[in-house]
């Protein structure tokens, strides 16, 4: 059924999509209170506004009004950030960079074709962790670098450029990519040189139990249904099968500093955003996963000041500015602070949740 729209609030904020009202939280369906009044998209200037709320129970945060569905695609404006060509992965840009990430993803996720044993296999105990040697690496996945199974299936929703499949790709998985826009999907074939479908994982052409892992990064805060997001990825995976997720942490420091100016919030695109407690709620109430875990991270910290930065010298988050040493030293204050407090207080700038299919 279409959402009810009201065309009057629709025409008033002139905005390029349909809206409709959210006033219960997707995931707990409880009332919320306005946390963020009126905020605009100051990354790529869609017009309109929105409020984020919080829900009172479970801590999530949503948009409101959003976007539906049928309109969702006019949010989008040239080429979003997470559609950008990268660079073909490689091993390392030397025998040695190679030789020592190998033997890393060796001793921590099982990757032992990729290392010869010996000397490597207890220089990789050794290092694998230590988190700048893991960051490295492990290409800034973390969790999303899953671990080895020999002749696994493994589909990435919403893959963009293709630059996660080309490295899962190489590391010895067979992969499949899936993403709404056309123009994405056909850059992520050509990178990672694997099938990639167009759509949601709702209409995704696969029976079930098609593959061993799926991972998704960036994409469960766009969806308007986190539900049934989940429940239809478990659909795909086999028994035993994991599926891992990266989103925007709601309660990270650059949250709670940074307000408004917050770059994830991130309107009209970002419908729903977790903390790792309600990220962990959204697997364990599909009750199609067991061992649920939930992590933050903090690989995203220097972005997300950086843009502070930007969004408050310019007026938008993706402007290049430059900065002076008082700049560069709170930078250096807010990594510092959020990598000291994210143990206790998941500060992280971002949440990770892997989970195994019951």
């Amino acid at each position: 059924m279409e959402p009810s729209i009201d065309p009057t609030t629709t025409a008033r904020r002139e905005a390029p999509y349909r809206s409709h009202e959210v006033t219960k939280c997707p995931l707990c369906g409880h009332s919320g209170t306005v946390l963020h009044r009126g905020i605009t998209d100051r990354a790529y200037g869609v017009p309109g506004e929105s409020d984020i709320m919080r829900c009172a129970q479970c801590g999530t945060g949503w948009l409101n009004p959003a976007p539906v569905a049928e309109d969702f695609g006019h949010c989008y404006v040239g080429a979003y950030y997470t559609h950008e060509r990268e660079q073909t992965p490689s091993m390392g840009s030397s025998k040695r960079a190679a030789f020592l990430r190998g033997a890393v993803l060796s001793a921590r996720k099982g990757y032992d074709h990729l290392q010869a044993g010996g000397a490597g296999s207890i220089l990789g105990s050794l290092l694998m962790y230590v988190p700048p040697v893991w960051q490295r690496v492990s290409w800034g996945l973390d969790e999303l670098l899953l671990s080895y199974r020999k002749g696994g299936r493994l589909l990435e929703i919403g893959c963009g450029s293709g630059s996660y499949l080309a490295i899962m790709r190489m590391l010895g998985w067979d992969v499949c990519g899936l993403d709404v826009d056309p123009a994405a999907a056909e850059e992520a074939r050509a990178a990672a040189n694997c099938p990639v479908h167009v759509g949601t994982i709702e209409q995704a052409p696969f029976p079930e139990g098609s593959f061993d892992a799926i991972a998704s990064s960036h994409v469960v805060e766009h969806v308007d249904d986190p539900k049934s997001f989940v429940a239809a990825s478990a659909r795909l995976l086999t028994k035993g099968g994991v599926m891992a997720v990266r989103t925007p942490n709601f309660q990270s420091l650059g949250h709670k500093l940074f307000s408004t100016d917050w770059f994830s919030l991130d309107p009209p695109r970002h419908l729903c955003l977790f903390t790792p407690d309600s990220l962990r709620d959204l697997f364990r109430a599909s009750g199609a996963f067991r061992d649920i875990r939930t992590k933050t991270v903090t690989t995203g910290s220097r972005l997300a000041i950086r843009r502070r930065q930007a969004v408050r010298a310019t007026g938008n988050f993706l402007s290049e500015v430059r900065t002076d040493w008082r700049e560069r030293l709170v930078e250096r204050l807010f990594i510092a602070a959020e990598g000291a407090g994210d143990r206790i207080f998941h500060w992280g700038e971002e949440v990770e949740c892997t989970a195994i299919r019951s």
